[in-house]
């Protein structure tokens, strides 16, 4: 999972990209880069960390260009290194190239090994890579022509944005799977992997690029195509669980309000709860949390201090190091705590080990009982399409039953979500199709 911004057109073209991953930045803390194109050609700046570590003020005085691409990465695939920060730089065929990727390609190794027998030299151990090398093997008649005929090749999860001389080009895979929105800005276009990111540059979102199709802007005109039939949609619904930013517009509304209301859905499941307050784990769980509370009547309580400095540790890119950051994220406020009965609501239940800890943090600093309600349904199979879930044995739902899962986290009931109720609310009334491999364990792509 990572996040991907593009602009055209505008001489704030390297700051605007800079204020667009700084939106994007829960999509990914590990590196940041911008790459932009001006008539001496491509010129880029990737480095680890943090978008605003990694973008001092010289360094975006620098970058001067009226075209720009930008990510931040959280590691699906290869390790996480300098040499696989994006956007990748590639002298091509066809000029000078930048590429900027979400996802995660399912025939990734297939292709990597058939290109390296081929000749091929990879620079990164980025599964993003392998684009570019189908453009060098097979050019067709121009790069339009060209990425097209070959996205067709990449199975999986993808949304690129390419930088190239005098045009940026945005793609979305035929499922749909990743999102990518595009917007304007005064004259200038804007593609992004969230709403917000448009918002954040003074920009409107449009609409999403459907799945399988290519935008392409150069002279500042835009146009479209399918590279691709549209396959049944399959949007991934963790998205809206936890990834998103809950001001980022998805189904026709806010986040936010996708989460409330499945907030009150829990509720509606579980009516026999009781306890005297409801709290939602910082920061994803919180409208969840307002929402059974809305619902249920149960005062809504803040249980825990949150330290803003630290990242999320879901996509931190080790469990050691997810466990760190778990324990330096949320302090418990042991006055409101103290004899108290709490339904305590997170977004999702992958390893266990986060709960385990936050709810033993709960007894120790006095709570009576916690009551753990979950706003998805159990994690029972790994994600091929972006989510750094790769094996089973990394997913407690896949080995354990629910009651052991509650022994395991020291809850005193421990509940799900049914996957009618969140893909009702992820929905919105709309008919959309949603990727739920990760709770079901049913293939996306089995369904075409």
């Amino acid at each position: 999972m990572c996040g991907i911004f593009a602009i055209t057109n505008n001489k704030n073209a390297p700051h605007f990209t800079f204020l667009g991953l700084f939106a994007l930045q829960h999509r990914g803390q590990e590196s940041a880069g911008i790459a932009v194109e001006n008539a001496n050609g491509i010129i880029y700046y990737t480095g680890m960390g943090l978008v605003s570590e990694v973008f001092s003020n010289n360094v975006l005085e620098n970058l001067k260009g009226e075209n720009a691409i930008g990510h931040v990465r959280y590691s699906t695939a290869g390790s996480s290194d300098i040499i696989n920060a994006q956007p990748l730089f590639f002298n091509s065929s066809f000029g000078q190239m930048a590429i900027a990727h979400n996802g995660n390609l399912t025939n990734a190794k297939k292709l990597w090994r058939w290109l390296q027998h081929q000749g091929a030299i990879f620079q990164s151990a980025s599964d993003s890579e392998i684009i570019a090398h189908l453009i060098s093997k097979y050019p067709a008649g121009n790069i339009e022509t060209s990425l097209a005929k070959n996205l067709r090749k990449l199975q999986g999860a993808f949304s690129f944005v390419f930088l190239f001389k005098g045009r940026v080009i945005a793609a979305r895979d035929p499922f749909g799977f990743r999102p990518l929105l595009l917007g304007k800005v005064g004259k200038s276009y804007i593609f992004a992997s969230e709403s917000c990111a448009i918002e954040a540059v003074g920009g409107k979102p449009l609409r999403e690029l459907a799945p399988g199709e290519m935008a392409v802007v150069s002279g500042g005109k835009i146009r479209f195509r399918m590279f691709s039939r549209k396959r049944r949609e399959r949007k991934c619904i963790f998205e809206q669980v936890y990834f998103a930013r809950p001001d980022t517009v998805v189904s026709q509304r806010t986040v936010h309000s996708t989460r409330c209301e499945i907030g009150e859905l829990l509720a509606g499941e579980n009516p026999d709860l009781k306890a005297d307050i409801v709290a939602g784990v910082p920061d994803s769980g919180t409208a969840y949390a307002l929402g059974f509370s809305r619902r249920s009547g149960i005062a809504l309580q803040n249980v825990f201090m949150r330290n803003r400095y630290t990242g999320r540790s879901f996509i931190q890119p080790n469990q050691k190091m997810r466990d760190f950051t778990a324990r330096l994220k949320l302090a418990p406020i042991k006055d409101v705590i103290k004899r108290k009965t709490i339904i305590l609501i997170d977004d999702s239940l992958v390893r266990g080990t986060t709960s385990r800890k936050i709810i033993s943090s709960l007894k120790k600093a006095g709570a009576k009982k916690v009551f753990m309600l979950i706003a998805s349904p159990p994690v029972i199979s790994p994600c091929l399409w972006g989510i750094d879930t790769p094996t089973k044995k990394e997913l407690i739902a896949a080995k354990l039953s629910i009651a052991k899962i509650k022994n395991f986290i020291g809850a005193d009931s421990l509940r799900y979500l049914t996957l009618k109720n969140l893909v009702r609310a992820c929905a919105n009334g709309l008919r959309t199709g949603f990727c739920d491999a990760c709770f079901t364990g049913n293939s996306a792509l089995s369904n075409k």
